[in-house]
């Protein structure tokens, strides 16, 4: 199960980041307004910068703002799962 949830957060933004990027380079660059911001967003915060990208071109209501919220929880949760996913491991050592 680690390595499906591995491959859902970690590869797959990216992937479709990478595939949107090369199907229209012009609106992924214009929209984050350098390829450095993009790069950034790839490699730091995937889902935050995917999500952005799709909800963006209708204009940022206050709907789609709640979806970009939630990619970057998304995100953030991606870091913090190593902690989480050994608690249990780390707390039994507290029993002995």
């Amino acid at each position: 199960m680690g390595c499906i949830n591995a491959i859902f957060t970690i590869i797959l933004p990216r992937f479709a980041l990478l595939v949107g990027w090369y199907n229209d380079p012009n609106f992924w660059n214009s929209l984050y307004g350098s390829q450095l911001l993009l790069g950034v967003g790839w490699l730091a915060i995937p889902w935050t910068t995917l999500i952005y990208g799709f909800v963006s071109a209708n204009g940022m209501s206050f709907v789609n703002w709640i979806f970009v919220l939630f990619a970057f929880l998304l995100d953030i949760g991606t870091y913090g799962l190593g902690f989480f996913g050994g608690r249990k491991e780390y707390s039994s050592y507290r029993g002995s």
